[in-house]
């Protein structure tokens, strides 16, 4: 773990398995008591990231890793990237037509300032979530 000034930044690494979605889960929510998140901020966290790397191990495939990391930014931004080796797929279908499933990437959307999906140089992909600390001004679309 790194701490400065107003810096802070970890990182996890996991199997690829629904089983260790806990252990995302504990990492989120040790980042919030280290950070001292107050409200709403700390569980919406937890639930985008479980959102996310849910997601992750779903579509990444047999024996790939998961790899979660939090950097907080000197402008109090806190942003969580999920990376895995996975190809993302935007699904065509809407939600209401999907059986219950496809609801995770506008849950992520709704809870997170900014939420940005992109493939990775050396394959894979990451999500970018991004929270305002510090009363910064959230902007909604």
């Amino acid at each position: 773990m790194t701490k400065e000034a107003n810096s802070y930044c970890r990182q996890i690494g996991v199997e690829a398995s629904p089983e260790n979605l806990r252990e995302v889960r504990r990492f989120v929510e040790e980042v919030s008591r280290d950070l001292q998140l107050e409200g709403d901020d700390g569980y919406d966290l937890k639930v985008a990231v479980s959102e996310a790397a849910a997601n992750a191990i779903e579509h990444s495939g047999a024996d790939s890793f998961l790899d979660v990391c939090v950097t907080q930014h000197p402008d109090d931004r806190l942003t969580f990237e999920i990376s895995d080796e996975g190809d993302f797929h935007l699904s065509p279908r809407k939600p209401e037509q999907a059986g219950g499933r496809g609801l995770g990437l506008p849950l992520m959307v709704a809870l997170m300032d900014e939420v940005r999906i992109y493939r990775n140089s050396r394959g894979g992909t990451t999500v970018s979530l991004t929270l305002f600390l510090g009363g910064q001004q959230r902007e909604t679309a």
